[in-house]
């Protein structure tokens, strides 16, 4: 099957839903993204692996994708520790010290007590002793020893005094410094070496010891709620612990024992037990959405004529596809050598550079999926499509798609050099990798070179290297026109060159102007002779006409050139020019001399105007102007400055008061412009001549006068000069 008939058919199909273009543009919608989507994540349903924990593996298990997780386990271990390393926090408790002051105090206030109570003066000595002993004894609320009790009873008031100092000193240096729950004992263990340095006897120190042991208490308290928010601090703090599984990477060979760790690892590449990862196709599904309501908007608020073009929709839906195709297979190879340049060059020919310029950026976001999110990749294939995209816009001034695919491959390596400089790769691997890069972008150039022509004809659309192709001289037409009208060829190069030159100013395209006007009169090749600049030597044979006759064979060149277009099989944007470079002009010199005639009254106007239509585009219009101002100054006698300006504003203006260009976007400042333009050009083209030398003037004057009767008698061949004749007779 011939690869154009898949388009033809595509279009074809399209063409039913014709009477409703809302549900076709559903339909067109739904069956991109649907392709889109096969293209991008074609692996989102894997093969399904059913294995146990404590199975042997049958095979060898490959990692369809890359996956990047956090690993539980290894983070709560990291958690944990980072948790150990927190301190608790503890507030002193005041209240402590003061309770065990008072305590302290309120022994020796009782002892005091005990020892100046005349109850005991009566009795004797042994009870006594046995009487204070229990009345301190009770009158004590902590547990000190029968020991202390006694010390305390007998020791004269010094030693007391010495206890009593000692003990709130130390007990005040304990509580001070603060004293945890878990820390006590081990204070109290220490009381004796520490009291070493007290300056007490041993009895003292032994009472001293004793109080301290049963009045210090712990009084750091653990503050549960700060304490608590420390560690929530610190585990906020802790980085998850990522594992990044490779493309391509074994989770398990053949004959392996499998652990939980390898199930675990094929969980996440949604292997095990042949999982879906619905979450990962919904949001890939919104992410394209996103993408291609972007390129939708873009066009339809800056390109509103391509988005209401239902056929350049379908061509965009396309190249997006291809490109993308051509990536997902560079990628099961080598990703870095993904030619999806490709599609921005054939939106930026084939549509126009602005359009190609969004469907770089679409293509990036979505190759983006394709490799993984690999940023280098997405970098290189925007840089390298933009570069494309710039390089094709200079196509009127020569460019191939060679210099283009060089430029995308240069791009390309640059950027994946330098970004693999910042990951640190090796020389080695990042020239290798620099290399394929630049070859990738080759490759867009050639695919390009490759697809355009299928692509041209199956959407019916003229490139600009189609029309330079058209523009050489080579073609078999415009080799027809150089033999066979000599005259008309070399006066269509001259329009081209000076409609181009205009073309730039207005923002017409200068490739299609000045292509369609070296074919604009090529219906003069069915009768050249009838056009004055082909008579050589030769009668005009218009003097032998009738006007009316006269005006029916100028006139016909238009329709003789339209069938030439068909027969050569031209682009539509040049048959158009040669449809419409008369537009609807009259052919005034022959409509006033059919009036001068014994019937001119019964004479019609519009008898004696081109068919038209008329000039539909700047192209056209431009082509029309030149092709009348270049003849009407050629007739001028003796031409300067200003009688050129003259006659380049009387063309100009009759045209716009006739009508002429009622139905293209000119302005007046257009028209100004190409005035502009026209009038510099021309007047150094027809400068007047220098004076020749007597002999030489008498050859020139005989020439000159063989010459005119000639033109004198052609006058009336064309309505505005671009056909031969007498130029400033038919312009008035």
């Amino acid at each position: 099957m011939n690869i154009k008939e898949p388009f033809k058919w595509i279009l074809y199909k399209l063409g039913d839903l014709h009477s409703y273009p809302m549900l076709k543009r559903i339909w067109l919608a739904g069956a991109f993204l649907f392709l889109v989507l096969v293209i991008v994540v074609a692996d989102v349903i894997p093969e399904r692996i059913a294995v146990e924990e404590g199975a042997v593996s049958d095979r060898d298990i490959i990692a369809p994708r890359t996956v990047s997780y956090v690993n539980e386990e290894k983070t709560k271990k990291l958690e944990s520790e980072v948790l150990e390393g927190v301190a608790d926090v503890y507030d002193m408790d005041v209240a402590v010290l003061l309770k065990s002051e008072d305590q302290v105090n309120g022994i020796f206030n009782a002892l005091q007590n005990v020892v100046n109570t005349k109850d005991f003066s009566t009795m004797l000595p042994d009870e006594q002793a046995v009487l204070k002993h229990k009345a301190l004894s009770d009158a004590i609320s902590i547990g000190v020893s029968k020991n202390t009790v006694n010390f305390l009873i007998y020791a004269d008031m010094n030693s007391v005094e010495n206890v009593r100092v000692s003990t709130i000193t130390f007990l005040r240096k304990y509580l001070q410094r603060g004293i945890h729950a878990d820390e006590i004992s081990l204070v109290k263990k220490h009381l004796a070496i520490d009291l070493e340095s007290a300056p007490l006897n041993q009895e003292e120190k032994e009472a001293a010891e004793d109080l301290l042991k049963n009045t210090l208490k712990p009084n750091m308290i653990l503050n549960e709620k700060e304490t608590e928010n420390r560690k929530q601090a610190a585990i906020a703090n802790v980085e998850p612990v990522r594992e990044t599984i490779r493309k391509g990477q074994v989770l398990a060979r053949h004959g392996d024992v499998i652990t939980n760790q390898q199930i675990v690892m094929m969980e996440k590449v949604g292997l095990y037990r042949g999982q879906v990862s619905v979450s990962r196709f919904v949001g890939l599904l919104i992410f394209i959405l996103i993408v291609v309501a972007i390129m939708a908007a873009y066009l339809y608020k800056l390109e509103k004529n391509v988005y209401r073009d239902d056929k350049k929709i379908i061509l965009l839906a396309l190249i997006i596809l291809i490109a993308l195709s051509l990536g997902k297979l560079a990628y099961y190879s080598y990703y870095l050598a993904g030619p999806v340049a490709a599609g921005a060059l054939l939106a930026a020919i084939l549509v126009n550079p602005r359009v190609g310029l969004i469907v770089s950026v679409v293509l990036a976001m979505l190759y983006g999926i394709i490799v993984e999110y690999d940023l280098r990749a997405v970098a290189f294939t925007l840089v390298g499509s933009m570069a494309g995209v710039y390089s094709v816009t200079k196509m009127a001034h020569g460019y191939s798609l060679t210099k283009t695919g060089l430029l995308i491959g240069a791009a390309n390596f640059i950027i994946i050099y330098s970004m693999g400089m910042l990951m640190q790769i090796d020389d080695y691997q990042l020239l290798t990798q620099g290399i394929t890069g630049a070859i990738g972008g080759l490759a867009a150039a050639i695919i390009t070179t490759g697809l355009l022509p299928y692509l041209e004809h199956a959407f019916s659309i003229t490139t600009p290297i189609k029309l330079l192709e058209l523009g050489q001289s080579n073609q078999p037409l415009m080799q027809r026109l150089l033999l066979e009208a000599p005259g008309t060829y070399h006066h269509s190069v001259l329009i081209g060159n000076l409609a181009e030159a205009a073309a730039d100013k207005i923002g017409a395209d200068p490739v299609v102007v000045r292509v369609g006007a070296y074919y604009h009169d090529i219906g003069k090749i069915k009768r050249p002779y009838f056009f004055v600049e082909n008579q050589f030597g030769v009668d005009n044979p218009h003097s032998k006409l009738s006007p009316t006759l006269s005006t029916l064979i100028i006139t016909s060149h238009v329709k003789d050139g339209l069938d030439l277009c068909h027969e050569y099989k031209l682009p539509k944007v040049i048959s158009d020019i040669v449809a419409q470079h008369h537009g609807t002009l009259l052919a005034s010199f022959f409509y006033k001399k059919a009036s001068e005639t014994e019937h001119g009254e019964c004479v019609l106007e519009k008898d004696f105007r081109y068919e038209g239509p008329k000039p539909q585009t700047k192209e056209a219009a431009l082509i029309m102007i030149a092709d009348a101002c270049e003849a009407a100054v050629r007739s001028i006698g003796k031409p300067n400055v200003s009688r050129v300006e003259a006659m380049v504003r009387k063309v100009i203006r009759e045209r716009l008061n006739d009508g002429q260009f009622d139905e293209c976007d000119l302005t007046l400042k257009n028209l100004t412009i190409i005035g502009d333009v026209y009038i510099r050009i021309l007047s150094g083209m027809f400068h007047s001549r220098i004076e020749y030398p007597d002999s030489v003037k008498e050859i020139e004057r005989k020439k000159d006068k063989d010459g005119n009767s000639i033109r004198e008698l052609s006058a009336g061949s064309s309505s505005d000069g671009s056909d031969g004749g007498n130029r400033e007779e038919s312009l008035k």
